[in-house]
């Protein structure tokens, strides 16, 4: 499945490139490469990435400490193997694609073993065409995580503790988010009773990464938080969960009320260029966070039940590593908002945020399990979503 989203991503990629010359991008900005194929992904925070692997943090640039190096390292590595023949911008679209074919893999067979086919293949599907799913073939660092978050459930699944640790020692290193991962870490070991010893020598494990580049950051510029220092650059606000999605709806009305106005997320783009994007995904990001949050209270809820009639087959218990983890991951996605003077909050990126956790996934299939249509209706318009969503990425448009 997601093999053929990778297939179907770049062909889309290639035709929107092809269809519409260089004049007709709509952002410079978000512009950087400019031929076909991957360079067509070569699009806004790619670049951060990318420069990062090919020449390491710059000192005097702060905002690219605002990402993690797990996901760069990567592509140095795959740049470096390759002996240079690979462009970093293949190399990271290779890691990305690569990450993503064998996460899909590892939560098909994950979810199979504890829900069924059915339910394996529906997720999976989601998974695959959420509609900020280009981000798992862009040189972005989603779809590393999403692997790796993956990869920590199924080996829990199968009780290999300290593979698990290091595992997300390594995420701690290529995402911030991280921290729901090793927080699932340590109460999954807890709940386990494996005892007090081990799971502190999980949670150290689980978080190396994080520790080795907060001391890079202050040996290299004497601001170990450097990565939380550089946020103001983009305008990120920490708010309460969720009063950012309140804030934003009043920003869409405000919007589509005013066609000839213009909510400015980014004051260096023009209104126009803003104006042909924003509404879309904002809404995007506001039903990401919604279901989020849908899906998160459905798993409790399972699990609940599973608990209370643990002989019912109807009640298959969920990990409490995957509510964990979703719960993690939405609450941090809902508090982490774009906030610019004279404007309301705005919940941009949180779509891209809370795509990793699969337990949304699983979450929205167990809600919907029992009818046929609103599983076909929601698949439908996912896909649709992910390739207008893709559309607009590929032609320098700001998606996030």
């Amino acid at each position: 499945m997601a093999a053929s989203r990778v297939v179907a991503g770049v062909l889309v990629a290639h035709v929107v490139v092809v269809l519409f010359p260089q004049a007709l991008l709509h952002s410079k900005l978000g512009t950087l490469s400019t031929g076909t194929w991957l360079d067509a992904f070569d699009r806004w925070d790619a670049r951060y990435y990318l420069t990062i692997a090919a020449h390491g943090y710059p000192a005097h640039a702060s905002d690219f400490r605002a990402f993690f190096p797990g996901y760069p390292l990567m592509v140095r590595l795959v740049h470096d193997v390759t002996g240079g023949l690979l462009s970093y911008t293949a190399a990271g679209c290779l890691v990305s694609f690569a990450s993503f074919v064998v996460a899909s893999g590892l939560l098909y067979g994950l979810i199979a073993r504890r829900f069924g086919t059915r339910a394996a293949l529906v997720s999976t599907l989601l998974f695959c065409w959420f509609p900020t799913s280009l981000f798992f073939l862009a040189p972005y660092s989603e779809a590393l995580f999403a692997l790796e978050i993956v990869a920590v459930a199924t080996l829990l699944d199968r009780s290999r503790w300290w593979w698990a640790a290091i595992v997300a020692g390594y995420a701690s290193a290529t995402s911030p988010e991280s921290v729901a991962l090793t927080a699932a870490l340590v109460v999954a070991a807890l709940v386990a009773r494996r005892g007090i010893g081990r799971t502190i020598g999980y949670a150290a494990v689980g978080s190396f990464g994080a520790a080795a580049f907060v001391t890079f950051l202050g040996i290299r510029f004497g601001d170990p938080l450097g990565f939380s220092n550089a946020l103001p650059s983009f305008h990120r606000v920490v708010m309460a969960p969720y009063v950012g999605l309140i804030e934003n709806v009043g920003g869409i009305v405000h919007d589509l009320r005013n066609p000839g106005s213009a909510v400015h997320v980014l004051p260096n783009l023009s209104a126009k260029v803003l104006q042909t994007n924003e509404v879309w995904m904002w809404m995007v990001d506001d039903a990401a966070l919604i279901l989020a949050g849908v899906a998160l209270i459905t798993l409790i809820v399972m699990a609940v039940r599973a608990h209370r009639d643990p002989n019912s087959a109807d009640h298959v218990p969920v990990p409490i590593a995957w509510i964990v983890v979703l719960a993690g991951i939405t609450l941090l996605a809902s508090m982490s908002v774009v906030k610019v003077t004279g404007a309301p909050a705005n919940t941009e990126a949180a779509a891209r945020l809370v795509s990793v956790a699969f337990p949304l996934y699983v979450g929205l299939y167990l809600l919907v399990r029992r009818w046929q249509a609103p599983i076909i209706i929601g698949l439908s318009l996912s896909i649709a979503a992910a390739v207008l969503t893709q559309i607009m990425f590929n032609l320098g448009y700001w998606v996030t």
